[in-house]
């Protein structure tokens, strides 16, 4: 019966401390567990996920900079009036526009229209409403009364605020009767061209016609062989039909108007 008692016990202290042992065992994997757990980054830290944050960031940056922004007006040009009706000839002013060309070809003469009244109205521009004339001094150079081609014949729009811009071609030269191409060419100098609407007051403008670019032509002398006597051949008399480099007339014009 003691023997039994003494077995049981030793028994119960081997089965304690196995248990003493296997918890001491349990807790130290526990531990290590929670450690490995605690060590891995988390999912809200990761590289992806703070770019990804401070994107957001951005983003909402920026809409509260447009939220605040202050717009900037886009500048409008203001339409164009609409023409009311004809304009009367002695409501349109024409002024030349013109300061310096070149002489010995022709030359655009820009002519601004505006009325003095009237908003906007129609107008037919033609040589019976409109006429040019360029003077130098008391000398009548040119006149679009004799050379009635040269004003275009349309209808434009003429305006108050806004210019409308109409071209008349001068020839460079001098006009007659009959406007013909035989006329001399108007010389370098100041010259005066003066429009004026039909009823109308006239508009005086000074320019200058400047001399062309010159040209300049070379030529080789060949010399003749040694005629009898030992005298040179005399030049002979030019062929009258050929073109020469010499003017064979005087141009008129003027090199400043009085």
């Amino acid at each position: 019966m003691r023997r039994v008692s003494v077995l049981g016990i030793a028994m119960l202290l081997v089965f304690g401390i196995g248990r003493v042992l296997g918890s001491s065992s349990d807790g130290s994997s526990g531990t290590e567990i929670a450690q490995r757990v605690a060590a891995q980054p988390s999912a809200t830290g990761s590289p992806a996920a703070t770019k990804q944050s401070g994107d957001k960031k951005r983003a909402k940056k920026r809409k509260r900079q447009q939220a605040t922004a202050i717009p900037t007006p886009t500048p409008t040009t203001p339409p164009l009036a609409l023409p009311s009706g004809p304009c009367a000839s002695s409501d349109v002013v024409v002024t030349p526009e013109i300061t310096e060309e070149e002489g010995g070809g022709p030359v655009l003469i820009s002519l601004e229209l505006s009325t003095r009244l009237t908003e906007a109205c129609t107008w037919i521009v033609s040589p019976e409403t409109l006429t040019l004339k360029i003077t130098s001094g008391v000398d009548d150079i040119w006149s679009s009364r004799q050379c009635p081609a040269s004003v275009p014949t349309r209808e434009v729009v003429v305006r108050r605020d806004v210019g409308t811009k109409v071209g008349v071609r001068w020839d460079g030269k001098r006009s007659d009767d009959t406007c013909s191409d035989l006329t001399e060419w108007a010389l370098p100098g100041y010259y005066h061209v003066v429009a004026a609407v039909l009823a109308g007051e006239p508009v005086d403008v000074q320019f200058e016609l400047v001399r062309p670019p010159t040209t300049v032509l070379t030529t080789t002398i060949t010399p003749s062989p040694k005629q009898g006597g030992g005298g040179r051949n005399k030049p002979r008399n030019p062929d009258p039909s050929q073109p020469t480099d010499e003017p064979t007339g005087s141009p008129t014009g003027a090199t400043e108007p009085g």
